[in-house]
């Protein structure tokens, strides 16, 4: 099922994380390198708002203990095994309004 997420792309700035919630999903969203990355809002560890984190070397990471995810798979990165894999979502971004939809 599509969702949308109540964000557009041009609300996005280069390698900033944005907090979304929709519906009962808290996602993480951020634009790295032209594409929108979307991930879920929460840290595995303790539950950490990665909507609040940032980008480093590629990797999303949580503001509260450092976990750090793959921006593009959600895999959590073994040099931080306090964390487990998060789940990333297929998006999908309207070309004619910008709006940004993921598929849940």
């Amino acid at each position: 099922m599509e969702q949308k997420l109540g964000i557009k792309i041009n609300d996005l700035e280069d390698d900033v994380v944005v907090a979304v919630n929709s519906g009962t999903y808290s996602f993480a969203v951020v634009k790295h390198d032209g594409r929108i990355h979307v991930l879920d809002g929460k840290c595995t560890h303790e539950g950490g708002p990665l909507g609040e984190g940032y980008i480093d070397n590629g990797e999303l990471i949580c503001p509260w203990h450092s976990g750090a995810y793959n921006m593009d798979t959600g895999k959590a990165n073994e040099n931080t095994p306090w964390v487990t894999d998060i789940k990333s979502y297929v998006v999908r971004v309207d070309a004619a309004t910008g709006d940004v939809y993921v598929e849940v």
